[in-house]
């Protein structure tokens, strides 16, 4: 067993570059594909599932899946319908009593941090400052996220606990938390937001703390779905209706947010209720973010 490993692994790093294309035939293959990633810094244990690495210079975006050429779009059959009918950009799949999405979390909207060579560069809106030197690189973010979520009891997790991402959006993108780097406020660092309000770190990770605006602009929309299985919508709840004329602000017809931007309410995708955040002021950020300081529930697990 172990000759034919070393022996797979020998093969796959020749041939490589063809072989990331390759659909393992199950999940038991990861464990090839680990041994890969650690022969090999280069070959990365996403790629087998999310399609062809991403070079920004030839970036370019899928009419037909509104996500960047060569990435998979895929949610399995067994995802319940509001992921099935409302994520992309990534892998979906159900494993066990978890949803796992595999992304290589290259953003779908244009931005300033692929680079001017890209086709995919957008110059900064006025007032903007660049992060640095940082661009959207792209990566293998594996998230674990329960299926059946339910409020933690006890003591609850920070969302500052050192976590890759707190959360995915429909389209693929991590979400992060409500912190900054040390020393700042997450506030200060609204101003090298993309025109979509994202931007990346050092390691070229995109996400979100604020509202992607290609997905919510002050509305009810979903926006994703965090790490320990609650969805979060954006600045408005849609009162169980279609109709988005009588959206409101949380706490007009519906419960109050506490302080982790959260609440126990119906909505059009769950008519029965269910705890949900939403994108709204946060003390610790001084800005709108996407969660607070803390899960409702108990977070999966999240790697890269």
């Amino acid at each position: 067993m172990e000759l034919l490993k070393i022996r797979t692994i020998a093969l796959l790093l020749v041939f490589g570059a063809t072989l990331t294309q390759c659909k393992p035939k199950s999940d038991s293959d990861e464990e090839t594909l680990l041994l890969l990633a650690a022969a090999a810094s280069k070959i990365c244990v996403n790629n087998s599932y999310t399609g062809s690495t991403v070079v920004n210079a030839t970036a370019t975006l899928n009419a037909s899946t509104d996500c960047i050429t060569g990435m998979t779009s895929s949610m399995s059959a067994d995802l319940p319908a509001w992921i099935r009918d409302n994520f992309k950009c990534s892998v979906g799949t159900v494993s066990g009593s978890n949803y796992v999405f595999r992304s290589q979390n290259v953003p779908n909207n244009k931005s300033y941090y692929f680079g001017t060579t890209s086709p995919r560069f957008e110059a900064l809106g006025s007032g903007k400052s660049p992060a640095g030197n940082n661009q959207i690189q792209s990566q293998c973010l594996v998230y674990t996220i329960p299926s059946s979520p339910a409020a933690k009891s006890g003591s609850l997790t920070g969302t500052q606990s050192g976590y890759a991402s707190v959360g995915i959006t429909v389209n693929g993108l991590a979400i992060f938390n409500n912190a900054a780097a040390p020393g700042d406020v997450l506030a200060t660092e609204v101003a090298t937001f993309d025109q979509y309000n994202g931007h990346p770190q050092s390691s070229g990770v995109y996400h979100h703390h604020s509202q992607p605006l290609n997905v919510s602009n002050n509305n009810a929309n979903l926006i994703g779905v965090l790490l320990d299985g609650f969805p979060v919508y954006g600045q408005l709840c849609d009162q169980a209706t279609a109709a988005t004329g009588d959206d409101a602000a949380p706490g007009t017809g519906t419960p109050a947010l506490d302080s982790n931007h959260g609440h126990t309410a119906n909505t059009v995708l769950f008519p029965s209720g269910i705890y949900h955040y939403h994108y709204a002021n946060d003390a610790t950020a001084t800005t709108s973010t996407l969660i607070g300081s803390f899960f409702h529930g108990t977070p999966g697990t999240v790697s890269n």
